[in-house]
């Protein structure tokens, strides 16, 4: 009797949930016309982001198959390929990124539905042609321990939607190139999402909260607090966002707007050449952005011989600078020589809190500057 309740209750909040869910926050659609149909792909891979669903839209007459459903949005979509067997009756093989399930040691069942909440099971492949406003489900897992529906899916983003090229104003200096996206949630009067992006250049590897702290010191419409490993609020010139109960920011990773994945804390981001860090606040993973004005042109960074941050600092400092750099002395405010470097990214968690004046020697210069150690 627990075990029908069980059941029961789970089949209750599937049901919930994926109501919530409706064509509207559909985000992804290949082909034109009037018409649309709906493709969900459950991989079942134990991940969090493990269903996602894209729309095509045709025209009535066009007689669309199945299989030329999912060429549509292959066609369109990179990083999506599908493989089909037996005449195309039977869907062998399904990969989205980083995503990928083929038909062993299992198979894909198919579901069909006019809502995402109903769907039942239906051998749709080889079926006829597609019809306005069903959504056609594909759920890995047939037999182990038995056929499910997908569940409440994700939409899919394109990979192409936006590229580091369209950055036209970098922040820092460096050899790797990074995208932060800062989405608050919301759309503006033309239904665009208010998601804007920062380029930073930097050397080596760069943490999400070093990547913020670098924006922070090269502009002052944007700044963020952060408390327990988590954004608690960031903000950037109109457009703010404070952390409370439901609406919090949500931390993501990935290299293009299709692949995002959630990270759990500040200290799980480490950003390497091509990375991409999100910030999202609400539910909606980071969206389409455009680029954050820095109010600083090219012209006045190239101005700033180096840049140090974070100043407060407790753990570590990063020097940012084009020159070449040949040695860092880290002096008390007594004059005492307290630590000697070579790198940009200098260890102060040993020293004692304080003020400190940072020498730093280039190829080119000397210059000095005053930070605290928390």
């Amino acid at each position: 009797m627990r075990k029908f309740f069980s059941v029961l209750f789970s089949t209750f909040l599937y049901a919930f949930c994926v109501a919530q869910f409706t064509a509207n926050d559909v985000k992804f659609f290949a082909g034109t016309g009037s018409q649309t149909a709906y493709f969900v792909a459950d991989f079942k891979d134990g991940t969090d982001d493990r269903s996602y669903v894209w729309g095509v839209r045709f025209n009535p007459g066009q007689n669309i198959t199945p299989p030329q459903m999912l060429q549509m949005i292959k066609a369109a979509e990179p990083a999506f390929d599908y493989n089909l067997t037996f005449n195309n009756g039977f869907l062998d093989k399904v990969s989205f990124n980083s995503h990928s399930q083929q038909s062993s040691p299992d198979w894909w069942s198919l579901w069909t539905a006019t809502d995402p909440s109903a769907f039942g099971m239906n051998g749709w492949m080889n079926s006829g042609i597609i019809e306005d406003g069903t959504w056609y489900g594909a759920s890995y897992g047939f037999s182990n321990p038995t056929a499910e529906a997908p569940v409440l899916p994700i939409a899919a983003y394109g990979s192409q939607w936006y590229n580091a090229s369209q950055i036209t104003n970098w922040i820092g200096a460096g050899s790797h190139r990074s995208l932060v996206v800062v989405d608050f949630g919301t759309n503006n009067s033309n239904g665009n999402a208010n998601s804007f992006v920062f380029g930073i250049q930097y050397n080596g590897t760069i943490t999400g909260e070093q990547a913020l702290q670098m924006i922070a010191s090269y502009t002052n419409t944007f700044s963020f607090t952060a408390a327990s490993n988590q954004i608690s609020s960031a903000s950037l010139n109109s457009f703010s966002g404070t952390s409370s109960g439901n609406s919090s920011w949500k931390l993501y990773k990935g290299t293009n707007l299709s692949n995002w994945k959630t990270s759990a804390n500040l200290s799980s981001v480490v950003l390497n050449n091509n990375d991409w860090f999100g910030l999202g606040f609400g539910s909606r993973r980071p969206f389409i952005p455009t680029e954050a004005n820095v109010n600083l042109s090219i012209k006045d960074i190239a101005k700033e011989s180096f840049r140090i941050f974070p100043n407060p600092a407790s753990d570590f400092i990063m020097i940012d600078t084009t020159d070449k750099i040949e040695k860092v002395a880290l002096y008390s405010v007594t004059g005492q020589q307290v630590l000697t470097a070579t790198n940009n990214k200098i260890n102060i968690q040993n020293l004692p809190s304080g003020v400190y004046v940072v020498e730093i020697q280039t190829d080119k210069s000397v210059i000095s500057k005053k930070i605290i150690k928390r």
